[in-house]
């Protein structure tokens, strides 16, 4: 018999294996991920389920944030660029209705799901005219092993990752408590500059405990001082780096570059094919940073199930944040880390 079910932590095992024997899932389609939202931010999750005959056939996590003053949102996923149904496509149908339907018990005034196209890689800069404002997901194949890794880049690259060491910079990765503070007082000070509402500690303490070994913190050091860091986590042969930061006053002695190279080498020697970048607009900085890593773009496809056609877009939006990102910036420090958690457990990108 075919049914829709709701899988309980109890089996987030089984959740998990089924999650990593599927070709596009993603760390974030992981329980683990679910358990951090729910432990640190307080958020109802479904994980909803396609099985047959007790075998999980196709899958959707869902988050459901019910924001003060706001409608509602079923997200699969917040906090994190993909989500959405992942297993035998024949079932989604049935994953969709069913998010629908408790989306309208819930009184959601959205569904969003979160996807990439797996085929649909931008092939050239030709389109850059088209693809302005594009959201892209970036994703780099990985050769086998550190060595081979670093042998692929160019000379330009690899020259930016050995100045980073000449000049005093040092690196150390795990999943520990330390590591997470250092990570958290650079990407504080980071999210500060972009006038930009910081995530809790414990969310990135719930994310580290949930998915244990899956997670890897690193922390560039000079002088024994935090200057860039990050977190990567990690679903079978593929990997993700949801986030990292580092001190902008520090950028000309290219920590970051050595952060990020910690972390492929890393996933090089352990048997990761892909790393996912994350996500960038296409042509600006961030896509430029990862694009010299030699990763490659391919179209983000977010959907809000709910929403009519006409609604997908509001005109001055972009202006409105980025009046609220000045104000932000301008608040001091300390403030804005304690207002921040506060309000970004309510905002889901």
């Amino acid at each position: 018999m075919t049914e829709v079910v709701i899988i309980p932590p109890e089996r987030k095992a089984e959740w998990n294996r089924c999650v990593e024997s599927l070709d596009h899932s993603t760390p974030y389609h992981r329980y683990d991920w679910l358990e951090a939202v729910s432990e640190s931010y307080g958020h109802d999750v479904l994980a909803l389920a396609v099985e047959d005959r007790g075998a999980l056939c196709a899958l959707l996590p869902l988050v459901h944030m019910a924001r003060p003053l706001l409608p509602g949102a079923l997200i699969s996923l917040p906090f994190c660029d993909l989500g959405g149904p992942i297993g035998d496509s024949r079932y989604f149908w049935l994953l969709e209705e069913q998010a629908l339907a408790m989306s309208r018990a819930l009184g959601c005034r959205s569904l969003e799901i979160r996807s990439r196209d797996p085929v649909a890689r931008v092939a050239d800069d030709s389109q850059t005219a088209a693809l302005h404002g594009q959201k892209v997901s970036m994703l780099l194949a990985l050769e086998e092993g550190g060595e081979r890794q670093m042998a692929a880049f160019r000379p330009k690259l690899r020259s930016q990752i050995r100045k980073a060491e000449k000049n005093g910079c040092r690196v150390m990765l795990g999943n520990n408590e330390v590591l997470i503070n250092d990570f958290y007082q650079v990407f504080c000070c980071n999210m500060h500059a972009l006038g930009s509402p910081v995530h809790s500690r414990a969310f990135f303490q719930a994310v580290g405990r949930a998915f244990g070994a899956k997670a890897l913190v690193a922390v560039t050091y000079l002088n024994e001082q935090p200057v860039a860091g990050g977190i990567v986590l990690r679903n079978g042969p593929r990997a993700a780096i949801p986030w990292a930061s580092s001190l902008s006053e520090y950028n000309r002695l290219a920590p970051n570059m050595l952060l990020y190279w910690a972390f492929l080498e890393a996933c090089a020697n352990d048997g990761v094919r892909v790393f996912d970048f994350g996500r960038s607009t296409w042509g600006e900085g961030t896509f430029r940073f990862k694009r010299q890593w030699g990763a490659q773009p391919y179209r983000l496809e977010w959907t809000d199930l709910l929403a009519a056609p006409e609604a997908s877009g509001q005109a001055g939006s972009g202006r409105v944040r980025e009046l609220v990102a000045g104000a932000w910036r301008r608040m001091p420090l300390g403030m804005a880390n304690a207002i921040g958690p506060v309000l970004r457990k309510h905002i889901s990108l």
